[in-house]
């Protein structure tokens, strides 16, 4: 059953011996279903059902206080039910209108977090909080302007957004509570016992929304693992299977959960933001502009994929991965990051304004007269960041006893689980090294676990079995934690047994 559904009543008319009101001639007519109508829907009965010769139908969602009328309309409607998915990520917002007849995607749109304007990271938006408290409801207007607009765009020339049933939304601990109006300096406070976890559901017009519908929100497993994790865990088999499995979101951030049919164990922690390029002179977000791939020709002349297809100006965290993997596998750098200078044509010395010294760098194409440059510097940033996400994957496996072969599936999730090389990944070691059928790219999977649970209800049977059964462990807490960072921080790491596919060429 989908999250909201609907009902179309033939309600009998009222006479001098039956003349009970619409509110409870539709309640009586929904029984056994214990069932309340929201305020919005109750104001619709009147003309209206007398009009439609008490032929309705109703739209039915789970609300604050239990099932609930959300919407009363004249004759069968049952072929239209519209849904909303939306993840709300740090960065950018994506939503999508759902046909939940159907289960078609009718529309996409997406938009930069205007959240942003408070910094890129979300520690400077927690701070401006606490230093000013007005700006907690001014980010909060921010977000909930950014979704109402999205909400016109997919909307548009579909459908009113009086139609929408229901919405749901994904996102991180953090951003729900700033959606909420919530104080988030908690999530990162000792003990780390922020406002909520589960913040049940609440009602559109409640929340400065222009929606009719409820809006239900995923609930966290802890506060660093929040409602985007536990929408991603919708889309894999950890909860159903018999063999383990990994669910992994790395980004500046990791978020990692291993678990069957039996357990469930998760952690997350800093993987640190040379991943996706900040920090280094060139590095910029997959934007227009951006280097999303890149690959070393034949000609021994780098081959670079730009979005938009014009002239490169600078790099994202891809075509990050993509230069570390390919300079190392042409022997331009080495496995402890340092730059190779006896490779001339690709590599040069540039000055470092953060370091104030002269840094070697490889050079990977020109912005105009400027040289697109990587330094030394940024590389074993680099390498450190990728060492992080490994290390918990190894971590958390040396907790339960198993080895990468004992894992039936690697579920890969965020934007570098959709976009990245897969070779790439594993050859810089972030990934593990594994027979490639392990390896599944999910996606954004706060937007599709949103979509999903649009679609199928009894999702909320397994997030609670996600909430009752996960285990949150501590990294720093576990002793075999700083060793592997240390065997990791390597290209591809420091034991080349565990990366057997991956060789160095004969040089360009």
């Amino acid at each position: 059953m989908t999250f909201s559904y609907k009902r179309f009543l033939k309600l009998p008319e009222p006479t001098r011996e039956d003349f009970r009101p619409n509110r409870e001639r539709i309640l009586d007519a929904l029984k056994p279903l214990d069932v309340s109508m929201s305020l919005e829907a109750m104001r619709s009965l009147y003309p209206m059902t007398a009009e439609a010769d008490y032929t309705v139908t109703v739209t039915l969602s789970p609300g604050p206080q239990g099932l609930e009328v959300l919407r009363v309309e004249p004759g069968d409607t049952t072929k239209k039910l519209l849904g909303l998915a939306l993840d709300i990520g740090s960065t950018t917002l994506e939503m999508e209108l759902v046909d939940m007849v159907t289960g078609r995607v009718l529309r996409n749109v997406g938009c930069v977090n205007s959240q942003t304007a408070f910094g890129l990271n979300i520690l400077d938006r927690i701070l401006a909080v606490k230093e000013k408290r007005e700006n907690l409801e001014t980010l909060r207007q921010l977000v909930v302007g950014d979704i109402n607009r999205l909400i016109g765009e997919a909307t548009e020339a579909l459908a009113d957004p009086a139609e929408i049933s229901a919405l749901i939304v994904g996102g991180n601990t953090t951003m729900i509570h700033f959606f909420l109006g919530c104080d988030p300096w908690l999530v990162f406070q000792n003990p780390y016992a922020p406002v909520f976890f589960d913040p049940g559901i609440q009602h559109g017009k409640d929340l400065g929304l222009g929606l009719c519908c409820n809006v239900f929100c995923f609930p966290a497993l802890a506060n660093y693992l929040g409602g985007d994790i536990t929408a991603g865990l919708l889309l894999t088999d950890l909860d159903t299977g018999e063999k383990p499995s990994v669910f992994l979101d790395i980004g500046t951030n990791g978020e990692l959960c291993l678990g069957c049919k039996e357990y469930l164990l998760m952690g997350a922690g800093a993987a640190g933001p040379a991943l996706e390029g900040f920090g280094s002179r060139w590095g910029m977000r997959a934007e227009e502009g951006a280097i999303r791939h890149l690959k070393m020709g034949e000609d021994g002349v780098f081959r670079l994929d730009v979005i938009g297809g014009g002239k490169p100006k600078g790099i994202c965290g891809t075509g990050i991965f993509d230069l570390v993997a390919e300079c190392y596998r042409y022997g331009i750098i080495n496995g402890d990051g340092t730059v190779n200078m006896d490779r001339p044509q690709y590599v040069t010395r540039v000055w470092d304004e953060n370091a104030q010294e002269s840094l070697p760098a490889v050079v990977y194409g020109r912005n105009g007269d400027e040289k697109l440059y990587f330094t030394q510097r940024d590389i074993q940033e680099f390498v450190r960041c990728k060492a992080a996400g490994f290390t918990m994957v190894a971590t958390l496996l040396d907790y339960c006893g198993l080895s990468l072969s004992d894992v039936g599936k690697f579920y890969l999730a965020g934007g570098f689980g959709t976009h990245i090389d897969l070779e790439s990944a594993i050859t810089v070691g972030l990934y593990p090294d594994v027979e490639r059928e392990k390896l599944v790219p999910l996606g954004n999977t706060s937007l599709q676990g949103a979509k999903k649970l649009l679609l199928d209800t009894s999702c909320l049977k397994r997030l609670d079995w996600f909430r009752k059964n996960g285990i949150y462990l501590h990294f720093s807490e576990m002793e075999t934690f700083p060793r592997n960072m240390v065997a990791a921080n390597f290209i591809p790491h420091t034991d080349a047994r565990l990366y057997p596919s991956v060789k160095r060429k004969s040089h360009p």
